[in-house]
């Protein structure tokens, strides 16, 4: 059961990026694929006014991505989820650093002369506090 349960998660996951890549850029932000049922995309989107303009490009979405899924689309569902957060959100943005390594990324940082390294160094850091 688990491992079915995982392998649907990760069809799901790679049908929502062929999704992300067929949508126009602007609104690949605004929506996610939530599900498949036999030929119907369901999709979430956190903004009506881009439910009602993927509804509006429904059969045009249904056409592409059949070609890409290589299985038919018929039908595009959009339900709008207003707490919907976006992929690049869920990332955690603090990380954990012990103290002595903490201690010695600030000692190079203070030590190296590659600007941009040492950039990157601080703000690591920073993240780790």
């Amino acid at each position: 059961m688990l491992h079915q349960l995982s392998q649907r998660a990760k069809l799901l996951e790679q049908l929502n990026h062929t999704l992300q890549q067929a949508l126009p850029a602007p609104f690949a932000a605004h929506c996610r694929l939530a599900n498949i049922d036999n030929a119907t995309l369901i999709i979430h989107t956190d903004n009506a006014s881009y439910a009602s303009l993927i509804r509006f490009q429904a059969p045009v979405l249904c056409k592409t991505l059949s070609t890409k899924l290589a299985m038919t689309v018929d039908k595009i569902e959009v339900k709008v989820r207003p707490h919907y957060s976006p992929l690049q959100n869920t990332i955690l943005n603090t990380i954990s650093l012990p103290k002595s390594a903490a201690t010695s990324l600030q000692q190079v940082a203070q030590t190296i002369d590659n600007d941009s390294l040492k950039t990157a160094l601080e703000k690591l850091l920073k993240r780790a506090s």
